[in-house]
C-alpha cells in the first residue's frame, strides 16, 4: 500500500472495491534526452503509473510515438471495434497501429529501449519532449512539438475544437 492505495502485482491501482479499477494517469510535459544505444529515460511521474506494467511503444498520425501500458494498449485496439463504419477502415486503422508497435519494459534505471526504425519515424534523437496523454503518453521530436504546441496554446481554436466535437455527440 502506497499513499492509501492498493497495487496488484501488475502495478495497476485498486480502490479496494474489486468491480472499480483506477485508469492510469500520465500528465504534463518532460524534456528527456535518447542515448546513443537509444534508451530513453521516462519521467518519474510517468514510471509511477507504469509500475511493473509491460508497455508497448507504437508510431502515431502526428509523426509521434505513443505509449501505453500492455492493458491500456489492449483497451484501445478494442475500442476501435466500437467505431463506426466498414470493418476494412478499422482493420486498416489497426494494422497502422499494431504492425508498427513494440513492446518492451522499464530497465531498472527507468528507461526504455527505442528500436531504431521508431525513432527514424518520429526524427527522434537527442533530446526529445515527453506528454502525458491521460492514458498513454507521446515521444515527440522537438522541432514537431513546438509546432504542434502552436495549435495547443490558441486557447479561442482549443474551445471551438471542444465545441465542434460536443456536437457530435
Amino acid at each position: 500500500m502506497l499513499y492509501g492505495v492498493k497495487f496488484m502485482s501488475s502495478g495497476t491501482k485498486w480502490d479496494g472495491n474489486a468491480t472499480k479499477w483506477e485508469k492510469r494517469m500520465f500528465l504534463g510535459k518532460y524534456t528527456h534526452t535518447i542515448d546513443s544505444k537509444g534508451r530513453l529515460i521516462i519521467p518519474s511521474k510517468f514510471r509511477e503509473e507504469i509500475g511493473a506494467a509491460k508497455l508497448v511503444v507504437t508510431p502515431w498520425w502526428e509523426g509521434d510515438l505513443t505509449v501505453f501500458t500492455q492493458d491500456g494498449f489492449r483497451e484501445y485496439i478494442k475500442s476501435l471495434d466500437e467505431l463506426q463504419g466498414s470493418a476494412e477502415a478499422r482493420r486498416r486503422i489497426k494494422r497502422f497501429i499494431t504492425s508498427g508497435a513494440d513492446e518492451c519494459r522499464l530497465d531498472a534505471q527507468g528507461r526504455i529501449l527505442l528500436n531504431q526504425s521508431r525513432r527514424d519515424y518520429a526524427r527522434l534523437s537527442g533530446d526529445v519532449i515527453l506528454t502525458g496523454n491521460m492514458d498513454s503518453f507521446e515521444i515527440w521530436n522537438p522541432e514537431v512539438w513546438a509546432k504542434t504546441e502552436i495549435l495547443l496554446n490558441d486557447a479561442d481554436e482549443m474551445k471551438n475544437e471542444l465545441e465542434n466535437l460536443r456536437t457530435l455527440l
